[in-house]
């Protein structure tokens, strides 16, 4: 071996020592911080949300997977190192609960340390590259990698070479503080929700799981129930609620390749981690196979086609909205307005406690005005205010109590506030599922159904 090759092995065995590949993704990332506040590494886990990292094959720890010695978790920054007390080595553990709850004798938990430390790993885990190697290298902005990451999300295959091809950067138009009329109002925020579409459709796919068990049940509606875990919504990655739509899917080797939509009708709770999907269809149904599952989140463009609508809709008709409305969704500038409202005694409803000094003047001050915004910290109680105005509403104008109706992001927190005073409103739900959609999950079977899955869990 010559010289050369013999300085060219060496160099290309002290960068494994400097370079960790992402698990989720399979890219490889230098520990290094270049023109950046954290380590290239750190950086892509944090904007990506990846969480697992495995260390080069020809590094000094071999091709080593970090994870919890206790548990096996692998997610690097919840895992720290802890040194024995006889021996020279250290053991890693997780913070929670491993770190927290250990009772061995020979590890000293009072010494734990995280494996990330000032936003890039340990030197001893991962070595930084030198300065030598660093000015060899081919330098990148903060700037460059955000772009970079934010172009991964659609493909996954790019290079630092596709930012400089045309339109990559091509940035919609800004918001205005006033528009002209609603056609110029819709041209600006219409590709800014589909944006935001794409993106969380995008979003909702790569939550797929893979790899889950799943306990068959029987129904008493005579449909299909099936349990499983979910391992990212235990970790908080995703987000679950009674009613969304999970596609679950079957490609092994004891059945043909299947897959069924249905709702989810139990999430996690106190009681039990699994979750409840009551499928529409029960024709082929793989009730004989446990293993092998995925679990797809269903994306629905409802919220997304409505706004794109809605705005459609003020473009065009002129009548859509009300004149004073139009203009401050323009953002003209308008003259207050105040309407002649006879103030009712009492401002109290069933079931609800009394209004504070600053709740009573807010809801006094909406109902002198067209268009009112009610926003406060979290605990001034903006939710139950908000009910009192229907109360107040309905007792009003008794014979436009078909037409009181509640628009919220959160709907059942409105219901049950609603419900407990004794309104009788209809109430309407946001994103993620239509009105109708929403008010067709919540019926009494789905209800029923839940109560009964409350209590087999009870009996167990």
């Amino acid at each position: 071996m010559t010289s050369r090759m013999r300085a060219l092995s060496t160099s290309l065995h002290m960068l494994a020592a400097s370079v960790v590949k992402c698990l989720i993704c399979s890219k490889w990332f230098c520990n290094s911080r270049g023109n950046t506040s954290a380590s290239h590494i750190v950086n892509h886990l944090v904007r990506a949300k990846h969480k697992e990292v495995i260390l080069h094959a020809e590094s000094p720890l071999g091709e080593t997977t970090p994870e919890c010695y206790s548990c096996g978790s692998k997610n690097v920054f919840m895992l720290g190192f802890i040194p024995a007390k006889s021996d020279t080595v250290v053991v890693l553990l997780c913070r929670q609960p491993c770190a927290a709850t250990t009772k061995d004798m020979s590890w000293n938990a009072s010494l734990w340390a995280p494996l990330i430390d000032d936003r890039s790993f340990l030197s001893w885990l991962v070595k930084p590259p030198s300065e030598t190697e660093q000015l060899r290298s081919r330098q990148i902005s903060f700037n460059q990698i955000n772009r970079l990451e934010d172009l991964w999300r659609e493909n996954a295959n790019a290079t630092l070479e596709d930012l400089e091809k045309p339109g990559v950067d091509d940035e919609p138009q800004s918001i205005l503080m006033r528009y002209e009329d609603a056609y110029q109002y819709q041209n600006i925020f219409g590709p800014l929700v589909k944006i935001e579409a794409d993106y969380d459709k995008r979003l909702k796919e790569s939550q797929t799981q893979t790899d889950i068990t799943v306990r068959w049940d029987l129904g008493l509606n005579q449909k299909r129930v099936a349990w499983f875990c979910m391992p990212k919504l235990e970790s908080g990655e995703v987000r679950l609620a009674v009613g969304d739509e999970l596609r679950l899917r079957y490609q092994g080797e004891l059945h043909k390749p299947w897959e069924g939509v249905g709702h989810v009708i139990k999430i996690p709770n106190n009681v039990s981690d699994e979750i409840a999907l009551e499928l529409r269809k029960t024709e082929g149904v793989p009730t004989e196979c446990t293993h092998g599952f995925s679990a797809d989140f269903v994306w629905k463009s409802t919220s997304f086609d409505r706004m794109q609508l809605a705005m459609k809709t003020f473009a065009v008709d002129e009548k859509s909205v009300n004149g004073y409305i139009y203009h401050k969704l323009l953002g003209h500038e308008v003259e207050p307005q105040s309407l002649r409202t006879q103030m009712p005694k009492r401002f109290s409803a069933p079931g609800l406690p009394e209004l504070n000094h600053s709740q009573m003047y807010a809801v006094k001050s909406v109902l002198q005005k067209p268009l009112s915004l009610i926003q406060g910290p979290p605990g001034t109680d903006e939710s139950r205010s908000s009910p009192r105005l229907c109360a107040v509403e309905r007792r009003r104008r008794p014979t436009h109590r078909e037409n009181t109706r509640y628009w919220s992001e959160s709907c059942p927190p409105y219901c049950q506030i609603s419900r407990s005073s004794g309104l009788q409103c209809r109430i309407f739900d946001s994103p993620p599922a239509s009105c109708e959609q929403y008010h067709a999950r919540r019926t009494p079977e789905i209800d029923s159904a839940q109560k009964r899955t409350r209590r087999i869990e009870l009996k167990r």
